[in-house]
């Protein structure tokens, strides 16, 4: 009898996904940082699991030029902004289809029973780097580095 996938299959293959994000992150600066970024945005707290700062660079065409990230913190938190970032390169999505970008979905497509009661920790990157857009936005793509 064939295994179905299942449940099961899902909360490892997200377990996984979350642990490999978090032990090999994609577009995270260890030393340097950019200098010409638009936006530098901190988010987080090491208390709740851990930080970020979000640099974004946009064009005029309010898309992402590029995104990358510094931080510390468990598994989750760490592996989450990896896996966001990734996704949001990856797809190509304009500032405005980030700001549209759900939590609730999110948290889903890790994998609910992985992240359990810990929705911040796996929200942290994204509610950051919506900081970020917004910050962007305010500025009025001045060209200018904004942070907050």
């Amino acid at each position: 009898m064939e295994a179905k996938p299942g449940a099961l299959e899902r909360k490892k293959s997200g377990a996984d996904l979350l642990v490999e994000h978090s032990r090999n992150p994609r577009h995270k600066h260890e030393e340097d940082v950019p200098e010409d970024a638009d936006v530098a945005m901190p988010g987080g707290s090491p208390e709740c699991g851990g930080s970020v700062v979000i640099y974004l660079k946009g064009d005029a065409d309010g898309n992402v030029e590029w995104l990358s990230w510094t931080g510390q913190g468990d598994t989750i938190s760490m592996g989450a902004t990896s896996i966001v970032i990734e996704r949001i390169l990856n797809e190509g999505l304009s500032m405005q289809e980030i700001l549209e970008l759900d939590y609730e979905e999110f948290v889903d497509s890790l994998g609910r029973e992985v992240i359990g009661s810990r929705t911040r920790h796996a929200t942290l990157g994204l509610s950051t780097i919506k900081g970020a857009v917004r910050q962007y936005q305010r500025a009025g793509r001045s060209g200018g580095r904004a942070a907050v």
